[in-house]
């Protein structure tokens, strides 16, 4: 009981920073962070590193800009609450490596690339999507794609979901992982992660 009223406590607490930083975020301030990922992702892939060295680069840049751990837990659903904190830790890195090598190791597709933000969007409450149209030189169409950010506690924006010709990338991975958590378990899943890794990091 004591513990539950300090949990409720804490987050009253919390409650007026977060919404705060929600009021002093703006549409404007989700644009210009979005155009700021971007231009730094184009200038590492059009860049004079090599192969390797621009991948590691673009991984750092997901990692900082990405909010991993709010993602692998929305994914997983219902099933985060029937795992163990040791299964956590271990679907959480699985995840973290499948999401770097899945958006990180086709990037010499996107050379010269260009792209325009077409509109923000203010969501619930901390949330907006940016809209944009990329143009690569390899692709006969534009690829329209979103992404969802979410003001932090400390102020900064994370993206929380990538949205490709209207498809959430987080909805369709929930679907995706219930159905293999309910045929293999958790155990089972993480294993499946892992091979979807290997997968994408043999595209390279």
């Amino acid at each position: 009981m004591l513990r539950k009223m300090a949990a409720i406590f804490m987050v009253g607490l919390l409650l007026p920073v977060i919404a705060a930083n929600a009021m002093a975020a703006s549409a404007d301030d989700a644009r210009q962070f979005v155009d700021g990922v971007g231009k730094r992702v184009l200038d590492i892939v059009n860049g004079g590193a090599g192969k390797a060295e621009k991948q590691a680069q673009l991984q750092q840049m997901f990692a900082e800009n990405v909010d991993i751990p709010w993602m692998g837990q929305f994914v997983l659903g219902h099933a985060w609450r029937q795992a163990t904190p040791e299964q956590r830790d271990h679907y959480l890195q699985a995840y973290k490596q499948y999401l770097l090598a899945r958006y990180t190791t086709n990037f010499a597709d996107y050379t010269g690339a260009k792209y325009t933000i077409t509109d923000v969007k203010s969501e619930e409450e901390g949330q907006f999507t940016v809209n944009m149209q990329i143009k690569a030189p390899n692709q006969s169409q534009d690829t329209l794609a979103g992404y969802r950010l979410l003001v932090g506690e400390n102020g900064q924006f994370k993206i929380i979901d990538i949205i490709i010709e209207g498809v959430s990338l987080i909805t369709t991975q929930r679907s995706e992982f219930a159905s293999v958590f309910q045929q293999k378990s958790m155990d089972g899943l993480i294993s499946a992660i892992e091979a979807k890794t290997k997968a994408e990091s043999s595209r390279k």
